[in-house]
């Protein structure tokens, strides 16, 4: 949640859903070149049914990156890829604050698997030291009151 790339992707549902994220591994291949897979492990939950989501990264016969992943069980109405809450624009306003899409849509993209971003980012940078975005004071308490100090 602290990772700055990751967090703009998180609406404050995803970051509930991610309350029961318990843990994050990446699985390169054999041969490194030939791939990895990102497992996303989480404790029962409201959102969905699965226990572990999975999206993995290779290379076809062609030798174009391609991915795949787990289809994700959605619960009755918690579906976090349908947002319905857009906010209509309102005349008086002057910055729109729009919700971003969700992270768990990142599932089901599989448009172009070369130029995929997040992946990169989890496994180039979160996983190998996942502590310098664990240990990130949280934003809210920084923000607050310096009454306390």
């Amino acid at each position: 949640l602290n990772h700055p790339q990751v967090s703009a992707l998180l609406g404050e549902e995803d970051e509930e859903a991610f309350h029961y994220l318990s843990r994050v591994e990446v699985t390169e291949f054999e041969d490194i070149k030939s791939g990895h897979r990102i497992d996303f492990y989480f404790d029962e939950n409201s959102y969905f049914e699965n226990k572990a989501l999975s999206k993995e990264f290779t290379v076809n016969e062609k030798g174009d990156p391609v991915s795949k992943s787990t289809e994700i069980k959605w619960k009755a109405g918690k579906d976090l890829t349908k947002r319905t809450g857009q906010t209509p624009n309102t005349a008086g306003k002057k910055r729109q604050h729009e919700e971003p899409e969700s992270f768990f849509s990142w599932f089901t993209d599989h448009s172009d698997a070369g130029a995929d971003e997040l992946g990169e980012v989890i496994k180039d940078d979160i996983w190998p030291n996942p502590l310098q975005y664990y240990l990130v004071p949280d934003m809210e308490d920084e923000e607050g009151d310096d009454d306390d100090d």
